[in-house]
């Protein structure tokens, strides 16, 4: 496939954007229209519009930085008392994995890349756990509206599955990510059990569950709660069921159905 002049001089922007060298850069606007082999008439616009190139960086790092300081606040300052957020910056923009010109899109895609790339995760072994714990109330959030299965009821019995609300997620964290705040933004080592989810209101909760119970909401999804109960060695199922209304009344689960 030929390489077009549109594909070079997306390059060169990219690299005027994303790159981490702004000296070089201000020295030098025309490096990354000459490096992409554009031509001399588009090398001496980068330079000739120097200027107008740096301010355009400026704004577009500014675009894509913001949703990230917006999301991620705790991490954000976890990562300034080390000196260490302009860099953390910098590898994301360098790794270019932002493909969506959506704006909601960009702290997504900043999970994904520290996920994949493992950045920090040394010296913060619970780095990504906070950062996944500070989106998560967003995208539940910001979950879609759908309608559920027409033959759900609320009243749990042993012999029903659970049919969680579309919006709600239950995680699980080696550290207490949600219990972090700006001014203390290391949490503690313990594992730890969210149920994330919307209230009648559309307001977000997060409820801290038992293993078991967490361990129950994912299994009961496709065995019935008896099943479940059993496989997890729970006795007495009348809590849990009671539990369970609790949870339906409050939105985490949209009703039960009969498993068959």
């Amino acid at each position: 496939m030929l390489e077009t002049r549109t594909h070079r001089l997306q390059r060169a922007l990219a690299s005027l954007v994303l790159d981490g060298d702004e000296a070089s850069l201000e020295a030098d606007p025309g490096g990354p229209a000459r490096r992409q082999e554009l031509s001399q008439t588009d090398q001496r616009a980068f330079r000739d519009q120097g200027q107008a190139m740096m301010t355009y960086r400026e704004l577009t790092r500014l675009s894509l930085s913001e949703p990230l300081e917006t999301m991620f606040p705790v991490l954000k300052a976890l990562l300034e008392g080390a000196d260490a957020w302009d860099g953390c910056l910098q590898a994301f923009l360098e790794a270019r994995v932002v493909g969506s010109s959506q704006y909601r899109d960009i702290a997504p895609a900043f999970l994904g890349w520290l996920a994949s790339s493992g950045w920090g995760q040394v010296r913060w072994p619970f780095l990504l756990e906070l950062a996944h714990a500070e989106l998560l109330e967003v995208l539940v959030a910001r979950f879609p509206d759908s309608d559920p299965p027409q033959d759900l009821h609320d009243e749990p019995t042993p012999d029903d599955l659970i049919f969680l609300d579309p919006a709600t997620q239950v995680v699980s964290y080696t550290h207490a990510v949600h219990r972090v705040r700006e001014e203390a933004p290391v949490p503690e080592a313990r594992p730890t059990h969210l149920l994330a989810f919307r209230n009648a209101e559309g307001d977000v909760r997060l409820k801290e569950l038992t293993p078991v119970t967490a361990a129950l909401l994912v299994r009961a999804r496709n065995q019935s709660l008896a099943e479940a109960a059993t496989t997890l060695n729970l006795p007495d199922l009348a809590p849990i069921l009671t539990l369970l209304k609790d949870l339906c009344r409050e939105g985490a689960i949209a009703g039960f159905q009969t498993s068959t």
